[in-house]
């Protein structure tokens, strides 16, 4: 049976191959329409010049969908919606980044911010021009994990300039409230702070920006998701079937919203005693959910004592190279 889902799965197989991704993940596809062996939906070009530049996608859009069992007909109505520092589907790009990774996690008290902040560094040593942006409204803590909660950043232009720590540009919260006091604000003026900390500051040539989101699926998540482009979302989760209850939450969020996802990673994933892994949180929890969900499973992180003791003390936390490397690496194959 021919459904938007069907025709949606097939045109992921149309890539643009000046950017390497297909016209759904770009955004270029809108309102389909079926109808008794009838497909129809518009393909969105950011111009005229555009559109006939790439003129073999609606070619190849046509030719794919007249592929699929039961499609009789299949026409493709050009649209040229233009666009001002954005790309094709509308949404903001971040002045100054390449890619934006968030980060995510359904509950908290999973370690997600230690993990936002250990990918961070890694692919900053592997040579990455790299920045995180914390943006959990009610509980940062980045500029505790980096010991830089007594800066400020300096503004130029009627732009925060990031806070650099050990060569990471950093911008929080964090930064510009009193770190004593609850922030008490209803959405709308989360959703204006999250837009200051994200275009108002002036980030540098950065390949990859690691967002750290609040735990669950709120306004954060939902105006990241609808106004930003995202390159793709990490989620984060113990092994522990409560954590991983509303890791399922967030897969799904990501799924409705169409964001990316990377995979999966399991922190807190055992303890190290005398040679032996303690599972203290279950075990292999969150590699089993991602077979059950189909997602790519990056890799386990040991729960381990020094990184406690490095994110206290605003020390560069003492990341566990191979572990994250490895991570870093399917991160990077999916970019």
């Amino acid at each position: 049976m021919i459904n938007e889902e069907t025709v949606k799965l097939s045109l992921k197989k149309v890539i643009d191959q000046d950017i390497g991704k297909d016209v759904v993940t770009l955004g270029m596809v809108s309102s389909i329409v079926i109808k008794e062996g009838h497909v129809g939906f518009v393909l969105q070009f950011l111009s005229r010049g555009h559109a006939v530049k790439k003129a073999n996608l609606k070619i190849e859009c046509e030719n794919t969908l007249k592929a699929i069992p039961d499609v009789t007909k299949v026409t493709v109505v050009e649209a040229i919606v233009g666009t001002t520092n954005q790309k094709i589907n509308n949404k903001i790009s971040i002045e100054g980044v390449k890619n934006t990774i968030v980060v995510i996690s359904g509950k908290g008290g999973v370690g997600k911010s230690t993990v936002a902040l250990n990918i961070a560094v890694s692919l900053l040593k592997l040579g990455y021009r790299t920045a995180i942006a914390d943006v959990d409204i009610y509980g940062p803590s980045l500029p505790q994990m980096l010991g830089s909660q007594d800066l400020t950043p300096q503004i130029e232009n009627k732009k925060m300039l990031p806070v650099e720590r050990y060569g990471l540009q950093t911008m929080s919260i964090g930064y510009v409230i009193d770190k004593n006091r609850a922030v008490i604000w209803r959405g709308p003026m989360i959703t204006k702070a999250l837009h200051n900390l994200l275009l108002g500051t002036k980030w540098q040539d950065v390949e990859y920006l690691i967002i750290d989101t609040p735990p669950g699926t709120g306004d954060v998540h939902l105006s990241l998701a609808e106004k930003f482009n995202l390159t793709g979302a990490v989620i984060v989760s113990t092994p522990q079937e409560l954590a991983l209850i509303d890791a399922r939450k967030t897969f799904d969020m990501l799924r409705k919203l169409d964001i990316p996802i990377i995979g999966i990673v399991e922190n807190m994933s055992y303890f190290s005693y005398q040679g032996s892994q303690i599972h203290i949180f279950g075990e292999n929890g969150a590699e089993k959910m991602a077979k059950e969900l189909n997602m790519k499973f990056l890799g386990k992180i040991p729960l381990d004592p020094q990184i406690c003791k490095a994110s206290d003390s605003g020390l560069l936390p003492e990341t566990l190279m191979k572990v994250y490397n490895d991570i870093i690496k399917q991160i990077l194959v999916n970019d």
